[in-house]
């Protein structure tokens, strides 16, 4: 019998201007950071918000990548993929 991890991702919208696009919560309580990219953008937003709710990684959804990949503690999903999802 394969053994099935239960995940439940809530989204939602930080109130603070300038923030990340938006946040997922774990079903353990994890926040992770998310933000969709077009173009360059910089990266104070998600560090901020890494800091503000001590993730261990962030999620960047961008134009600018063709393969999910992670970096760091970075975890990059290309746009066109990440619209599948």
């Amino acid at each position: 019998m394969k053994k099935q991890l239960e995940y439940q991702l809530v989204f939602f919208y930080p109130p603070e201007k300038e923030s990340v696009d938006f946040l997922l919560s774990k079903i353990d309580g994890e926040i992770v950071p998310v933000e969709v990219g077009i173009g360059n953008k910089g990266k104070r937003q998600v560090n901020n918000a890494m800091n503000k709710y001590n993730s261990e990684y962030r999620i960047a959804i961008s134009d600018k990548t063709t393969l999910i990949k992670k970096e760091k503690d970075i975890i990059y999903i290309p746009l066109t993929t990440f619209s599948f999802i």
